[in-house]
Order: C-alpha cells, then structure tokens, then sequence
C-alpha cells in the first residue's frame, strides 16, 4: 500500500497544528504567562524595537543584526506569553480567544497607523524646516534604511501580541 505524498500546503497545515496543540497544552512557560512577566517582556520588547534604529544608526551591520536577533527572542518570548494567540488561525482558537485575537489586531493596526503617521509627519517636518528651497534631496544610507525597516517590521510583528499582553488579565 502506498501512501499519498501530501503537499506543501498540507504538510503547513499539519504543523500548524502540531504548534497550537503544543503551545496551547505546555506549561513550561507558564511563569512567563502572568501580568508581571508579560508586561516586564513588554517593556523588554519595546526597549529592543527603540535600541534596533539606534543600533543600526551607531554600531557596525554585524552589531545592529546581532540587536535585531535578540529582539526576535524577545519576541518569541512574548508571543509564547500571550500563547501564540494572536498568530493562530481561527480553527485553533475558541471563540473568546479569537475574538480577543480580533480586537487585538484592529488595536495594533491604529497603533502601528498612528506611530507611522507620526513619524513621516515628524520627518516632513524637519525636512520642511532644514531644507532652504524645494530642490533639497534626501540621501538615506544603507544604515538609515535598514533601521527604519526593521524598525517597522518588528512594529508590525509584534504589536499584536503587546496588546494581548497588555489586555489580558492575570489567569494565576
């Protein structure tokens, strides 16, 4: 008897749902699962997404991905605080943990909206009140860019599970 090969989707699939068993029945993290650990790694994450633009405005590409690195163990962190909720597709979470799910990602978005909007406006007015005429260009170096995209996609990464973090009573 032979047996199907499954396809990419399939095997995804499968492992997906391996993962949300595994992390929705593990206590192991537990002590990492109370108000005062989720907002002490929070804190920890906001601290990394502040340090990764610096990092990679004053220290070496070698130092500042070494700084993303440990921000994305910080984000493993917070994300195995809040269960890895707010990443889990509807058919693992009940209805209150996809309803928090929901909430959690339309308040990220106006978070992640607001941050963005603040920042280009902050830069265009600089920009406006630096510049001495309308032929000013902006030159960005590779170091300024990488800093606003990692910056950006650690925002967009982990607002979700900060603000599940953050909403989520104490269950201890």
């Amino acid at each position: 008897m032979t047996t199907k090969k499954l396809s990419a989707r399939e095997r995804n699939e499968r492992a997906v749902a391996e993962m949300a068993d595994t992390v929705m029945r593990d206590t192991k993290w537990d002590w990492m699962r109370t108000r005062r650990a989720r907002l002490t790694i929070v804190g920890v994450m906001i601290a990394m997404l502040i340090a990764i633009p610096v990092a990679w405005l004053t220290l070496p590409a070698l130092a500042a991905l070494g700084v993303v690195a440990l921000a994305a163990v910080v984000w493993w962190a917070l994300r195995m605080s809040v269960r890895v909720v707010a990443d889990l597709p509807d058919e693992y979470l009940d209805e209150r943990q996809a309803r928090v799910r929901d909430r959690a990602y339309l308040e990220a978005y106006r978070w992640f909206a607001s941050i963005t909007l603040l920042a280009a406006t902050v830069a265009l007015v600089w920009f406006v009140a630096t510049s001495e005429n309308d032929l000013v260009t902006v030159d960005i170096t590779w170091a300024g860019a990488m800093a606003v995209f990692w910056t950006l996609e650690g925002l967009a990464l982990t607002l979700p599970s900060i603000v599940i973090a953050l909403r989520e009573p104490d269950r201890t």
